[in-house]
């Protein structure tokens, strides 16, 4: 990581009060750097992981936009493939060191890779709250190909879940679906190939998600909160989520 590029932006940033927005960008070289607080910057630049887990993270141009492209390795595709899927696996690549309430922003979108089954849906999203070792997370995740934006649009039930939250280990959308059918997940104006910015508002136990300024999903009990753990940029089965502009708020 450029350690001395983000002490120079902290030490320019001192007069911000509490309120703190924080443009990722700089490049981490080691998970130790884990337990660092957040630390401010104002440069607009693509996201770079502080690390990576089950997925290749990839600077690309996509979309119009200097970009962060994110998807599964090769083995954890094949794996996946092998299994059945991988539930809600925590395949991501971590931006942010420590986080507990605030609020993640980001502009996403996503495209099917053709590597996964013929039921991915191009999963992106944004991970907190993870655990020591990825042993735990709490993401919630677009599912692009059942956006209502998408043509044509796709068939019910699918139309009604394209914004999943889920909670590893424990409580995957299987688990959610079949104990609280349509509590945790809902519609959303999005489609496959499109940029849309996903906002998560955290406090306690509570999130609020807005997908391109619309609330669109409210969780009131969230599996680990007041936790304080990394940032990831979240994908799944056979899909490659495109990232830019990531700002954390705390």
């Amino acid at each position: 990581m450029q350690i001395m590029h983000w002490i120079d932006a902290r030490r320019q940033s001192q007069h911000v009060a509490m309120q703190r927005r924080t443009l990722i960008g700089g490049l981490g070289a080691a998970l130790s750097l884990l337990s660092l607080p957040p630390l401010d910057a104002r440069a607009n630049e693509v996201p770079r992981p502080l690390g990576v887990n089950l997925v290749t993270a990839t600077p690309a141009r996509w979309g119009g936009h200097d970009c962060l492209a994110v998807e599964l390795t090769d083995a954890e595709q094949a794996l996946r493939l092998g299994t059945q899927g991988g539930g809600n696996r925590p395949s991501m690549a971590l931006v942010a060191p420590a986080f507990t309430d605030g609020v993640l922003e980001a502009t996403v979108a996503g495209v099917l890779t053709g590597r996964g089954a013929p039921d991915d849906r191009g999963f992106v999203g944004l991970s907190f709250h993870v655990g020591d070792g990825f042993s735990s997370h709490e993401t919630v995740y677009l599912r692009m190909t059942n956006g209502r934006q998408n043509v044509p649009p796709p068939p019910a039930p699918r139309i009604d879940r394209a914004i999943q939250y889920v909670a590893d280990p424990g409580f995957h959308f299987s688990d959610s679906r079949a104990a609280f059918p349509g509590r945790y997940e809902k519609g959303a104006d999005i489609a496959l190939g499109r940029w849309h910015r996903l906002r998560l508002e955290i406090a306690g136990s509570h999130l609020g998600a807005r997908v391109d300024g619309v609330e669109v999903l409210i969780v009131d009990d969230l599996r680990f909160p007041g936790r304080r753990g990394p940032v990831g940029l979240f994908v799944g089965d056979g899909s490659r989520g495109y990232f830019r502009d990531v700002v954390v708020t705390v």
